[in-house]
């Protein structure tokens, strides 16, 4: 029977969703170079033709989560029919189903030995996503939704406040409240960064889940 001979972007891709389907199941540590050969149904060598190491695998895994990212966000932004406040919810949305979707790798990367993986995430994402919200803030002043001389600081502000307050989460775990609180105070730091007007956020949060 003739070898059948896959084209290498494929036979690669192949390879990374295997890896990254094991690793969501069972988690980094417990998923073997063996485990993804074997998913896919190649020879190990055929691995290591691609990929120097399981790190390798976790490291074109992070190129694309940050492809995903930027999709999204995107996508969030050049909505025709929202506002810039639905905007800015569907962007809490996005990233809240992100983390639930990832909630394994999530965890593997704020491990402390894995700093550097994160790293990554820190010094890619922020460039991709300013841009994006600068634009949706933009829309937001035209549309007298928010009061800021600023967009571009203001989107810096924001996504440096979001990025804290979701680190200071991750730290204290269950220490920090319940989740509405948490809505609450995200909701408040935002008004206060944008110069909305207070309690815009829930109110419209509570519109687009269809409890008002």
């Amino acid at each position: 029977m003739p070898r059948i001979t896959k084209d290498p972007q494929i036979r690669r891709s192949e390879l990374i969703n295997a890896a990254e389907e094991l690793i969501l199941i069972q988690g980094y540590d417990q998923t073997a170079v063996s485990d993804i050969v074997k998913k896919v149904g190649v020879a190990q060598g055929t691995f290591y033709h691609y990929f120097n190491s399981k790190d390798d695998v976790i490291n074109a895994i992070i190129d694309r989560i940050i492809i995903e990212i930027k999709d999204g966000v995107e996508n969030v932004a050049s909505g025709k029919d929202q506002n810039a406040i639905e905007k800015i919810l569907e962007f809490f949305r996005f990233f809240n189903n992100f983390g639930q979707n990832w909630k394994k790798l999530v965890d593997y990367f704020h491990e402390e030995r894995n700093a550097h993986l994160h790293l990554k995430f820190e010094q890619r994402v922020p460039a991709m996503i300013l841009p994006l919200l600068n634009q949706i803030i933009r829309q937001g002043v035209d549309e007298g939704l928010f009061n800021t001389k600023y967009p571009q600081l203001a989107a810096v502000s924001f996504l440096l406040t979001i990025s804290s307050i979701d680190h200071k989460i991750y730290g204290l775990k269950n220490n920090i409240g319940g989740t509405n609180e948490m809505i609450d105070i995200i909701f408040d730091f935002t008004e206060r960064l944008l110069g909305a007007k207070p309690g815009i956020f829930k109110e419209y949060a509570l519109k687009m889940e269809g409890k008002e």
